[in-house]
């Protein structure tokens, strides 16, 4: 009998292919192919790519060798939202930098995306504007962290590929500005700052650490591209609100350098060698493939039938018309 459901599920989504012009991507990422081992070599590796190697490998397999499609999160709705809301506030003159422009920035953003990226979310009205309060609780929080009148970003949302060695290293800064510090001697400096924000909970403090993994690789591509260290990186938890930071020495990048480095060596051995390992941590509550794909916490056949009903599933959202669709034209 599973093994007819697991037939009976492919057979699905082999029809709903033929019915879609491209099955390699959907709305929320791509569909599984069979052939998930074609690549024999890394091409670019992002920040948060090379995180999840390090945190699990066969975490990175389901996100950058099999793409495995994920279902869409509120929380990272309000993430994408809050991001596109605070770039365009800093892209207002200084004064108009409002509580009440923010507020209005995210509703707008949020229209836009919806219809693209999220159009099924919601269940009802009820909860998205439950949703939509919540959201824009934590953006006012935002303004007890730092005021977005009293500075111009030297950067926002910028695009790096950058060239390390015999790596691409490629990513998305949300930040970077140039702000004056006074000494407790009243000695003036100026300061290079990288700065990323969180809409979800800030790690306890003594895990924080960990979360400037990624910050440090932008740090480490801008001394790269303007020869120049940046002084200090900062995460702006808008849950709580909490503000990490850290200060930035070359000693760092170099490490950082040499970490880079042997987890690019070490993709592509998993890659040729289609070798993947579970890490299991506390952190395995939060992934998205434990309770589907994930061999340290599924069966073989869990696994199968997993996969088919996410792959049928992927293909029945392709074939799905739009709303903007309009039959007979």
């Amino acid at each position: 009998m599973l093994r007819a459901a697991v037939d009976d599920l492919a057979n699905t989504a082999a029809f709903l292919r033929s019915e879609s012009e491209s099955v390699t991507r959907w709305r929320y990422g791509h569909a599984m192919t069979s052939d998930t081992h074609e690549r024999t070599t890394l091409t670019t590796l992002s920040p948060s790519r090379a995180s999840d190697f390090k945190q699990c490998p066969q975490m990175y397999k389901f996100k950058s060798i099999d793409r495995i499609p994920t279902e869409p999160t509120i929380h990272q709705a309000r993430g994408t939202a809050a991001h596109l809301a605070l770039e365009r506030l800093f892209e207002q003159p200084r004064a108009q930098r409002t509580p009440e422009a923010l507020y209005r920035l995210f509703r707008d953003a949020w229209a836009e995306l919806k219809k693209t990226e999220y159009p099924d979310l919601f269940d009802s009205v009820e909860d998205e504007r439950a949703w939509g309060i919540e959201s824009l609780g934590l953006l006012a929080g935002y303004f007890s962290i730092e005021d977005p009148t009293s500075f111009e970003p030297e950067a926002l949302e910028m695009d790096l590929t950058v060239a390390i060695d015999d790596m691409t290293i490629r990513g998305i800064l949300d930040r970077m500005e140039r702000i004056t510090t006074t000494a407790p001697d009243g000695t003036e400096s100026e300061l290079l700052v990288i700065t990323d924000y969180k809409t979800g909970k800030a790690p306890p403090e003594r895990y924080a650490s960990q979360a400037f993994f990624a910050l440090k690789i932008y740090a480490l591509l801008i001394r790269t591209t303007q020869g120049i260290t940046p002084d200090r990186v900062r995460l702006l938890y808008l849950n709580g609100p909490t503000e990490y930071t850290l200060d930035i020495t070359d000693s760092q990048l170099d490490a950082m350098h040499q970490q880079l480095t042997a987890l690019w060596q070490a993709i592509n051995k998993a890659i040729r060698t289609d070798t993947w390992p579970t890490s299991q941590s506390v952190l395995c509550d939060w992934c998205d493939f434990k309770d589907t794909v994930c061999p340290a916490f599924n069966t073989a056949a869990e696994i199968a039938v997993n996969r088919a009903a996410i792959d049928a599933a992927a293909a029945a959202k392709i074939a799905r018309p739009t709303s903007d669709s309009v039959s007979g034209t």
